[in-house]
Protein backbone atom coordinates (compact mmCIF):
# COMPACT_ATOMS: atom_id res chain seq x y z
CA UNK A 1 0.00 0.00 0.00
CA UNK A 2 1.32 3.34 -0.72
CA UNK A 3 1.03 6.35 1.28
CA UNK A 4 1.99 10.11 0.55
CA UNK A 5 3.42 10.12 4.14
CA UNK A 6 7.22 9.25 3.45
CA UNK A 7 9.16 10.03 0.72
CA UNK A 8 10.89 8.14 -1.73
CA UNK A 9 15.05 7.33 -0.66
CA UNK A 10 17.39 8.66 -3.63
CA UNK A 11 20.67 7.24 -3.41
CA UNK A 12 23.37 9.88 -2.47
CA UNK A 13 24.18 12.87 -4.92
CA UNK A 14 21.49 11.79 -7.61
CA UNK A 15 19.77 14.03 -9.59
CA UNK A 16 16.02 14.99 -9.75
CA UNK A 17 14.62 15.07 -13.01
CA UNK A 18 13.10 18.59 -14.14
CA UNK A 19 9.86 18.61 -14.83
CA UNK A 20 8.79 17.62 -18.99
CA UNK A 21 7.02 20.94 -19.45
CA UNK A 22 4.68 23.83 -17.67
CA UNK A 23 1.06 22.84 -17.22
CA UNK A 24 -0.29 26.26 -17.18
CA UNK A 25 -3.15 27.46 -15.68
CA UNK A 26 -3.27 30.72 -18.01
CA UNK A 27 -6.63 32.33 -16.87
CA UNK A 28 -4.81 34.95 -17.99
CA UNK A 29 -7.43 37.89 -20.38
CA UNK A 30 -9.97 37.18 -23.21
CA UNK A 31 -7.22 39.51 -25.36
CA UNK A 32 -5.04 37.16 -27.48
CA UNK A 33 -1.92 39.64 -26.65
CA UNK A 34 -1.94 38.54 -23.13
CA UNK A 35 -0.44 35.67 -24.62
CA UNK A 36 1.70 36.90 -27.39
CA UNK A 37 5.28 35.76 -26.96
CA UNK A 38 4.32 34.36 -23.63
CA UNK A 39 3.89 30.39 -24.22
CA UNK A 40 6.89 28.02 -24.30
CA UNK A 41 6.57 25.47 -27.22
CA UNK A 42 5.61 22.03 -25.52
CA UNK A 43 3.53 23.67 -22.64
CA UNK A 44 -0.39 22.21 -21.77
CA UNK A 45 -2.11 25.64 -21.51
CA UNK A 46 -5.77 25.98 -19.78
CA UNK A 47 -7.82 28.41 -20.64
CA UNK A 48 -11.40 29.28 -18.57
CA UNK A 49 -13.30 31.90 -20.96
CA UNK A 50 -16.48 31.96 -18.31
CA UNK A 51 -16.25 29.50 -15.82
CA UNK A 52 -16.24 27.01 -19.19
CA UNK A 53 -17.35 27.64 -22.61
CA UNK A 54 -20.67 27.98 -22.98
CA UNK A 55 -23.18 31.16 -22.84
CA UNK A 56 -20.47 33.09 -24.81
CA UNK A 57 -21.63 35.74 -27.19
CA UNK A 58 -20.15 36.08 -30.87
CA UNK A 59 -17.87 38.96 -29.57
CA UNK A 60 -16.32 36.38 -26.85
CA UNK A 61 -15.85 33.56 -29.40
CA UNK A 62 -13.97 35.42 -31.74
CA UNK A 63 -11.61 36.41 -29.04
CA UNK A 64 -11.50 33.43 -27.43
CA UNK A 65 -10.50 32.10 -31.06
CA UNK A 66 -8.27 34.11 -31.46
CA UNK A 67 -6.53 33.15 -27.95
CA UNK A 68 -6.56 29.31 -29.28
CA UNK A 69 -4.98 30.29 -32.36
CA UNK A 70 -2.03 31.98 -30.34
CA UNK A 71 -1.35 29.54 -28.51
CA UNK A 72 -0.93 26.67 -30.68
CA UNK A 73 0.81 28.98 -32.92
CA UNK A 74 3.68 29.00 -30.37
CA UNK A 75 3.93 25.38 -30.10
CA UNK A 76 1.31 24.84 -26.98
CA UNK A 77 -1.75 22.52 -26.73
CA UNK A 78 -5.18 24.04 -25.23
CA UNK A 79 -7.19 22.36 -22.57
CA UNK A 80 -10.20 23.76 -22.19
CA UNK A 81 -11.55 24.22 -18.13
CA UNK A 82 -14.87 22.04 -17.64
CA UNK A 83 -16.22 22.61 -13.71
CA UNK A 84 -17.64 19.49 -12.94
CA UNK A 85 -18.85 20.35 -8.91
CA UNK A 86 -17.47 18.19 -6.03
CA UNK A 87 -20.04 15.74 -6.82
CA UNK A 88 -21.90 16.36 -3.52
CA UNK A 89 -25.15 17.32 -2.43
CA UNK A 90 -25.14 20.81 -3.04
CA UNK A 91 -27.52 22.09 -5.60
CA UNK A 92 -24.84 24.19 -7.53
CA UNK A 93 -22.35 21.09 -7.57
CA UNK A 94 -25.51 19.08 -9.21
CA UNK A 95 -25.65 21.60 -11.94
CA UNK A 96 -22.11 21.53 -12.91
CA UNK A 97 -22.30 17.91 -13.00
CA UNK A 98 -25.46 18.32 -15.47
CA UNK A 99 -23.35 21.17 -17.55
CA UNK A 100 -20.53 18.72 -18.76
CA UNK A 101 -21.74 17.89 -22.16
CA UNK A 102 -23.17 21.31 -23.24
CA UNK A 103 -19.53 22.89 -21.40
CA UNK A 104 -17.79 19.72 -24.01
CA UNK A 105 -20.24 20.82 -27.41
CA UNK A 106 -18.84 24.89 -26.31
CA UNK A 107 -15.74 23.93 -26.75
CA UNK A 108 -15.82 21.42 -29.77
CA UNK A 109 -18.37 23.55 -31.90
CA UNK A 110 -18.19 27.30 -30.81
CA UNK A 111 -14.92 27.69 -30.22
CA UNK A 112 -14.10 25.03 -32.86
CA UNK A 113 -12.12 22.57 -30.58
CA UNK A 114 -9.62 22.18 -28.05
CA UNK A 115 -6.78 19.68 -27.90
CA UNK A 116 -8.03 17.98 -24.35
CA UNK A 117 -10.14 18.88 -21.31
CA UNK A 118 -9.65 20.34 -17.53
CA UNK A 119 -11.63 18.83 -15.37
CA UNK A 120 -12.21 21.28 -12.22
CA UNK A 121 -13.37 20.50 -8.71
CA UNK A 122 -12.17 16.14 -9.84
CA UNK A 123 -12.17 14.94 -6.48
CA UNK A 124 -15.79 13.64 -4.91
CA UNK A 125 -16.86 15.63 -2.73
CA UNK A 126 -15.07 18.86 -1.41
CA UNK A 127 -11.49 19.42 -0.01
CA UNK A 128 -13.34 19.76 3.47
CA UNK A 129 -14.14 16.03 3.21
CA UNK A 130 -12.10 13.61 5.06
CA UNK A 131 -9.77 11.64 2.11
CA UNK A 132 -11.50 8.31 3.09
CA UNK A 133 -15.16 9.78 2.03
CA UNK A 134 -13.57 11.18 -0.77
CA UNK A 135 -11.80 8.75 -2.73
CA UNK A 136 -14.99 6.54 -1.90
CA UNK A 137 -16.88 8.33 -5.33
CA UNK A 138 -13.97 9.33 -7.08
CA UNK A 139 -13.30 5.83 -9.40
CA UNK A 140 -17.24 6.23 -10.20
CA UNK A 141 -17.41 9.91 -10.98
CA UNK A 142 -14.54 10.00 -13.42
CA UNK A 143 -15.84 6.93 -15.43
CA UNK A 144 -19.10 8.44 -15.71
CA UNK A 145 -16.89 12.15 -16.78
CA UNK A 146 -15.20 9.36 -19.49
CA UNK A 147 -18.76 8.03 -20.51
CA UNK A 148 -19.88 11.79 -21.67
CA UNK A 149 -16.78 12.54 -23.66
CA UNK A 150 -17.56 9.41 -25.34
CA UNK A 151 -21.01 10.34 -26.22
CA UNK A 152 -19.83 13.73 -27.20
CA UNK A 153 -17.54 12.39 -29.37
CA UNK A 154 -14.24 14.39 -27.87
CA UNK A 155 -11.40 13.66 -26.34
CA UNK A 156 -6.93 14.91 -26.38
CA UNK A 157 -5.75 15.05 -23.21
CA UNK A 158 -7.55 14.79 -20.41
CA UNK A 159 -6.29 16.60 -16.29
CA UNK A 160 -8.08 15.50 -13.50
CA UNK A 161 -7.86 18.80 -10.92
CA UNK A 162 -8.01 16.75 -8.05
CA UNK A 163 -5.90 18.99 -6.18
CA UNK A 164 -3.67 16.60 -3.64
CA UNK A 165 -2.82 12.72 -3.95
CA UNK A 166 -5.53 11.52 -1.70
CA UNK A 167 -5.16 8.75 0.45
CA UNK A 168 -2.89 5.85 -0.28
CA UNK A 169 -2.39 7.82 -3.74
CA UNK A 170 -6.76 7.24 -4.54
CA UNK A 171 -6.77 10.28 -7.27
CA UNK A 172 -3.57 9.09 -8.93
CA UNK A 173 -5.03 4.91 -8.78
CA UNK A 174 -8.08 6.68 -10.25
CA UNK A 175 -7.02 7.55 -13.26
CA UNK A 176 -6.22 5.69 -16.38
CA UNK A 177 -2.30 5.48 -18.15
CA UNK A 178 -1.97 8.30 -20.14
CA UNK A 179 -4.47 10.69 -18.43
CA UNK A 180 -3.15 13.48 -16.26
CA UNK A 181 -3.94 14.12 -12.45
CA UNK A 182 -2.91 17.24 -10.74
CA UNK A 183 -1.70 16.28 -7.63
CA UNK A 184 -1.12 19.57 -5.63
CA UNK A 185 -2.79 22.84 -6.08
CA UNK A 186 -1.64 25.02 -2.68
CA UNK A 187 0.23 27.86 -1.46
CA UNK A 188 4.35 27.34 -1.75
CA UNK A 189 4.44 27.19 2.47
CA UNK A 190 2.17 23.88 2.01
CA UNK A 191 3.79 22.84 -0.89
CA UNK A 192 7.33 22.73 0.79
CA UNK A 193 5.51 20.93 3.82
CA UNK A 194 4.25 17.78 1.20
CA UNK A 195 7.05 18.13 -1.43
CA UNK A 196 9.03 14.87 -0.64
CA UNK A 197 5.96 13.20 -0.47
CA UNK A 198 4.71 14.28 -3.39
CA UNK A 199 8.43 13.60 -5.83
CA UNK A 200 8.68 10.59 -3.64
CA UNK A 201 6.15 7.98 -3.24
CA UNK A 202 3.29 9.41 -5.03
CA UNK A 203 5.43 10.16 -8.42
CA UNK A 204 6.55 6.62 -8.20
CA UNK A 205 3.45 5.65 -8.15
CA UNK A 206 2.51 8.05 -11.10
CA UNK A 207 4.75 6.72 -12.94
CA UNK A 208 4.17 3.11 -12.87
CA UNK A 209 0.54 3.70 -14.44
CA UNK A 210 1.79 5.73 -16.78
CA UNK A 211 0.04 8.90 -15.56
CA UNK A 212 1.17 12.42 -15.87
CA UNK A 213 1.43 14.47 -12.77
CA UNK A 214 1.17 18.09 -12.24
CA UNK A 215 1.46 20.56 -9.62
CA UNK A 216 0.45 24.07 -9.79
CA UNK A 217 2.01 26.18 -6.74
CA UNK A 218 1.22 29.98 -5.97
CA UNK A 219 1.81 32.26 -3.30
CA UNK A 220 5.27 31.53 -4.22
CA UNK A 221 8.45 34.83 -4.28
CA UNK A 222 10.98 34.45 -7.18
CA UNK A 223 13.36 32.54 -4.93
CA UNK A 224 10.63 29.81 -3.69
CA UNK A 225 9.83 29.15 -7.38
CA UNK A 226 13.24 28.45 -8.29
CA UNK A 227 13.95 26.24 -5.45
CA UNK A 228 10.21 24.64 -6.00
CA UNK A 229 10.99 23.81 -9.67
CA UNK A 230 14.44 22.70 -9.14
CA UNK A 231 14.00 20.13 -6.70
CA UNK A 232 10.52 19.06 -8.61
CA UNK A 233 9.92 15.82 -10.23
CA UNK A 234 6.48 16.43 -11.70
CA UNK A 235 5.76 15.87 -15.22
CA UNK A 236 3.82 18.98 -15.55
CA UNK A 237 4.74 22.05 -13.21
CA UNK A 238 3.30 25.70 -12.51
CA UNK A 239 4.20 28.26 -10.18
CA UNK A 240 2.82 32.31 -9.63
CA UNK A 241 3.28 35.00 -7.36
CA UNK A 242 -0.09 36.14 -7.15
CA UNK A 243 -1.96 34.92 -4.01
CA UNK A 244 -5.22 33.96 -2.25
CA UNK A 245 -7.02 37.18 -1.10
CA UNK A 246 -8.94 35.50 1.45
CA UNK A 247 -11.09 39.06 1.63
CA UNK A 248 -12.53 37.81 -1.33
CA UNK A 249 -15.34 34.89 -0.99
CA UNK A 250 -13.87 32.96 -4.01
CA UNK A 251 -10.23 33.60 -2.82
CA UNK A 252 -9.27 36.16 -5.90
CA UNK A 253 -7.50 36.09 -9.26
CA UNK A 254 -4.75 33.38 -8.33
CA UNK A 255 -4.68 32.07 -12.11
CA UNK A 256 -6.18 35.37 -13.63
CA UNK A 257 -2.38 37.10 -14.26
CA UNK A 258 0.72 36.37 -15.45
CA UNK A 259 3.80 35.51 -12.66
CA UNK A 260 5.47 38.44 -12.55
CA UNK A 261 8.76 36.54 -12.86
CA UNK A 262 7.51 34.88 -15.70
CA UNK A 263 9.91 36.08 -18.27
CA UNK A 264 11.61 34.49 -21.12
CA UNK A 265 13.50 30.88 -22.16
CA UNK A 266 16.64 33.01 -21.97
CA UNK A 267 16.76 34.76 -18.79
CA UNK A 268 17.86 32.41 -16.10
CA UNK A 269 16.59 33.97 -13.46
CA UNK A 270 12.90 33.94 -14.72
CA UNK A 271 10.40 30.50 -14.68
CA UNK A 272 10.59 29.91 -17.96
CA UNK A 273 14.82 30.30 -18.43
CA UNK A 274 14.40 28.20 -15.01
CA UNK A 275 13.15 25.82 -16.45
CA UNK A 276 14.93 25.47 -19.74
CA UNK A 277 18.40 25.29 -17.68
CA UNK A 278 16.98 22.85 -15.41
CA UNK A 279 15.98 20.52 -18.42
CA UNK A 280 19.81 21.33 -19.76
CA UNK A 281 21.10 19.58 -16.36
CA UNK A 282 22.15 23.27 -15.34
CA UNK A 283 20.91 25.48 -12.40
CA UNK A 284 18.79 28.10 -12.67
Amino acid sequence: MVTITAALALPMGSALAAPGGFGMLAYWDKDPSAYRGRIPSGSLVVINPADGASGLGRDQVASWKAVIASIRAQGGKVLGYVPTGHDGSANDDQLRFKAIPAELSAYATALGGVDGYFFAQAAHEGPTVDDAKACAGTLAKWEKVRGLLTEAGVGGTMVWQAGRPGANGCFVRAAHGGEHVVVQEAAYADHLASADAINGTVQTLAASMNVKTWVLVHSATQAQMQAALSASRADYFYVTSMYRNLALPWGGPVWNHVPTYWGNDDDRASERGCLRRLRAGERC
